[in-house]
């Protein structure tokens, strides 16, 4: 059942499981092991079990057994008196809801039928083959074992950059016929075929570090940085060498290969920027709303002296994202000898709106030479889009530039695979609504929308007279 699991902090890694059997006072579950191993015997202090999404279950636990596959593990755990409480009612503790529970669970067995068979088919062949696959991959880790005399990550990593290609060309193929089969599924019938994708595929997608920490959201929300800076390493990660694979598959789509040249796209715009204003003789001032890890500047700080004659205004609504970049951009900027200025602001999207009417008032000053916003805009609503840009706008020095983007998936779909297994939802857009939020005071010639190299993030380039 999707919304049955058990939920615990496990030696600091926040983690979710698949119940398996359910007793009064023992839980079996399934857990993909991104992080934390358990061990016999260990304390689960907060260990909380959910059925149909009420909680049955919260405190201690002792794990008794273990069984573990390489990928998920089988966790068999002792619940504290007064163990499990009951939610369905019997004759036994003066309720019968028996019936009521049947009917519910055949409601839900049922949702099953509506379940497109193109959908169905596109999801089992995706099923069977990484489940042969992880088969596989277990056999070569034992194989990888009998190399004492070599190094086993450097071994596992010559097997997985030797295998990447057939493999991800294999995968992309079936996940074309997911999203084809997908896109055929009528909005009120999303629910079963998302529950239905989520039961047969979540065990061989979760245990991946970017599959997890997508769907469960430790931050709570998605496109954290750290999700962000997994993109940008672009590389094999995981406790075993099939979740390293399903991993890279993951950080090698179209949307994360157009979230790296977006960075590029990003870096560029900071050099030139940066050059046009040296030549004016004054240090360029640079505005990024929704800053992230700031890889670009990182980038542009570690390959460019350009970087010596610019000043940073980051702003990020979370504190853990702007410790990182502190800290990141801190040690940068010391390891090249960088005379790059940075400066941090933890501020929303709404405290920042309301001095879109007084911009004299706005903490973050005015007179940018740049302001862009890149990985805001496909979670906003088209009336903040419009506000955002006017107000980047007013904040540019003349000459300035102002840089917003969104995700597009028409040209190469990718949504419903990770709308339905990782639960990450964006606004997409085109061109045409992009160009509406261009403020009205812009000339018809000094603004445009441009793609990166794959077609799937657009940029709205809007540059002040």
């Amino acid at each position: 059942m999707e919304d049955s699991f058990v939920s615990s902090n496990f030696q600091g890694f926040e983690t979710r499981g698949t119940i398996l059997r359910l007793e009064r006072f023992q839980v079996i579950f399934e857990i993909y092991e991104v992080g934390a191993a358990l061990r016999i015997s260990e304390v689960l202090n907060d260990l909380k079990v959910f059925i149909d999404g009420d909680l049955v279950y919260s405190g201690r636990a002792v794990v008794t057994n273990l069984l573990s596959t390489g990928t998920v593990s089988a966790c068999e755990a002792k619940l504290d008196d007064p163990g499990v409480q009951p939610v369905i009612g019997t004759v036994g503790n003066g309720h019968s809801s028996v019936r009521e529970a049947y009917h519910t669970f055949l409601g839900r067995w049922q949702n099953q039928m509506k379940v497109l068979p193109e959908f169905k088919i596109a999801v089992s062949d995706l099923q069977s083959y990484l489940w042969d696959l992880k088969l596989l991959l277990e056999q070569i880790e034992l194989s990888v074992l009998g190399h004492p005399s070599r190094n086993r990550s450097e071994i596992e990593l010559e097997v997985s950059q030797d295998l990447a290609r057939p493999v991800l060309s294999a995968i992309d193929a079936m996940h074309e016929r997911f999203e084809d089969a997908a896109e055929r599924i009528q909005p009120e019938f999303r629910g079963p075929h998302e529950a239905s994708a989520r039961r047969q595929l979540h065990p061989l997608f979760l245990c991946a570090p970017f599959g997890y920490r997508t769907y469960y959201k430790p931050l709570g929300y998605a496109g954290d940085y750290e999700i962000m800076n997994m993109i940008h390493r672009n590389t094999f990660e995981g406790g075993s060498l099939y979740a390293k694979m399903v991993h890279y598959w993951l950080v090698s789509q179209w949307a994360a290969k157009s979230v790296r040249n977006r960075i590029a796209h990003i870096k560029a715009k900071l050099v030139a920027e940066t050059a046009r204003v040296m030549r004016q003789h004054r240090r360029a001032r640079i505005l990024n709303l929704g800053c992230g890890p700031a890889r670009e500047v990182e980038d542009f700080m570690a390959e460019h002296s350009l970087a010596d004659h610019a000043d940073f205004t980051l702003v990020d609504f979370d504190a853990e994202t702007l410790d990182f970049v502190t800290s990141r951009l801190a040690e940068t900027k010391r390891r090249h000898g960088r005379g790059t200025q940075i400066h941090t602001r933890q501020m929303s999207v709404i405290q920042l709106l309301k001095y879109a009417s007084q911009p004299a008032r706005n903490p973050l000053g005015a007179g940018f030479d740049l302001v862009y916003c890149t990985g805001l805009f496909d979670y906003l609503s088209e009336r903040l889009c419009k506000q955002l840009v006017g107000m980047f706008y007013d904040l540019l020095a003349q000459g300035g530039l102002v840089i917003v983007a969104n995700m597009d998936d028409r040209q190469k779909p990718f949504r419903h695979m990770v709308e339905f297994l990782l639960d990450w939802h964006l606004l997409y857009r085109n061109p045409r609504c992009m160009s509406s939020w261009v403020p009205d005071a812009a000339p018809a010639d000094s603004w445009s929308v441009v793609s990166e190299a794959v077609g799937v993030n657009m940029f709205l380039e809007a540059r002040k007279p």
